[in-house]
């Protein structure tokens, strides 16, 4: 099953799939489309939608700014099982069921901002990925998917209310 224009990428059984993302200040918009797309016919509740949706305009937006030129940017919902296992130590195996999305860039040497609720115009946008998935986010370093492999970074969050079940119908 491919949602949208995404291509489908699969490894081994698990289902996954792919978006490139435009560059510039469009990004975000064209990534919470393609998502609301993608999970609405995956039957993920609007409600888990739209938290779904401030969270890829959150990262995608990191992405533009803190990335810029650091391109191929990448949308990516898949099951944990479906990417290489993290190195040892890391908590990332994946609750059972659940389903992922990432925003992956080739800016693979940045780090991730601190967290803030109060400070400045910036810095909030993790802080809401935190909240909004429950716990269930972080970052690693992987290689794109679409185009030629290119080193980088996915930040990832679980999609509220998706499940394994409903990606596999």
């Amino acid at each position: 099953m491919t949602a949208g224009a995404g291509r489908a990428a699969r490894t081994g059984a698990r289902p996954g799939w792919v978006w490139a993302l435009p560059g510039g200040p469009g990004c975000a918009g064209h990534a919470r489309r393609v998502l609301r797309d993608a999970l609405a016919k995956l039957g993920v509740p609007p409600g888990a939608i739209c938290d779904a949706q401030l969270m890829v305009s959150e990262l995608a937006t990191n992405a533009h700014q803190h990335a810029g030129d650091h391109g191929p940017h990448e949308l990516w919902l898949y099951l944990p099982g479906a990417e290489p296992p993290e190195p040892p130590g890391t908590p990332d195996a994946g609750a059972a069921g659940e389903v992922r999305c990432a925003i992956f860039d080739a800016f693979a040497e940045a780090a991730l901002p601190g967290y803030s609720w109060t400070s400045g115009d910036c810095g909030r946008g993790l802080s809401i990925v935190r909240e909004l998935s429950g716990g269930r986010w972080g970052t690693r370093r992987t290689r794109s998917r679409l185009g030629p492999s290119v080193r980088g970074k996915a930040v990832w969050f679980a999609v509220p209310g998706a499940t394994a079940a409903a990606a596999l119908r």
